[in-house]
């Protein structure tokens, strides 16, 4: 229970508190006023007690009724609240693996593991999801990018410590070629096809590292954008990230062979 939750309980306890002690302390003459002492019977009396029980015993009611309506109220608040930063962490994880899981990599324990070929192709695949591309000289349907900018995606993604080797990178539908005079890559500005973008099925947390089951949706056109109904992807993996403040590195990927229906964070 956050602070801000618990500190309005306690007033709220503080106030009953407080309007149980003032109905207690009320004199029986605050409640009777048309009557004089002396015209009071035992019967009376006893009624005029039996009144002031009834008139607790309905402010008691009454009160606790506000309490379990502010209780319910929070409650809900509180369910919704944890359900919308649920989904914006699902997407911001989602956000810094699409490079990667468009590479769609082989699984691996270590990033020093990884084949060159992917690093370089996840950063380059990140420069054309994020960067403002036309700062970059263009030819034909290309832009023109240094290998430096590159390797800052490359360790962006994966963290420092990679041996990375620069070359083209020949694939069926999308082509990165290394122009080792100029120091820099041509890559299309404006791919056709993406191979697959993630689902964020459920994360788990131990202390930095986070554990993230991702669905892989089918080949989707660039123009493609996620929606929030829920996809069927065609495999799932999972993705180990660490995340300290907003850095983010990708440390591991291990392929998941069934998928329960019930997962969640």
């Amino acid at each position: 229970m956050s602070s801000r939750k618990k500190n309005k309980s306690e007033n709220t306890q503080e106030n009953i508190k407080q309007i149980f002690e003032r109905a207690l302390d009320e004199d029986e003459n605050d409640i009777i006023t048309d009557a004089s002492e002396d015209d009071y019977t035992p019967v009376e009396v006893k009624h005029q007690s039996s009144r002031k029980i009834f008139f607790i015993l309905g402010f008691f009611v009454l009160v606790m009724s506000v309490v379990g309506i502010i209780s319910t109220y929070s409650f809900i608040s509180g369910e919704v609240k944890d359900f919308a930063d649920n989904t914006a962490q699902k997407n911001e994880f989602a956000e810094f693996i699409y490079p990667i899981v468009i590479c769609d990599p082989p699984p691996f324990d270590k990033t020093v593991k990884m084949r060159n070929e992917t690093i370089i192709s996840a950063a380059i695949w990140d420069i054309i999801l994020y960067e403002d591309k036309s700062i970059y000289p263009g030819e034909f349907d290309n832009i023109i990018v240094p290998e430096l900018l590159v390797e800052q995606h490359a360790i962006k993604l994966f963290g420092e410590g990679l041996p990375i080797e620069n070359q083209s990178i020949i694939g069926t539908d999308v082509q990165f070629y290394y122009d080792e005079q100029l120091k820099s890559y041509r890559i299309p500005a404006h791919p056709k096809y993406f191979t697959y973008s993630p689902y964020i099925e459920s994360i788990s947390k131990v202390g930095e590292r986070y554990t993230l089951l991702v669905g892989y949706l089918s080949p989707t056109p660039s123009w493609y954008v996620i929606t929030e109904d829920v996809p069927t992807p065609e495999k799932y993996v999972e993705y180990v990230v660490t995340k300290r403040g907003d850095t983010m590195h990708l440390v591991a990927i291990t392929q998941v062979d069934a998928v329960s229906t019930d997962s969640g964070l």
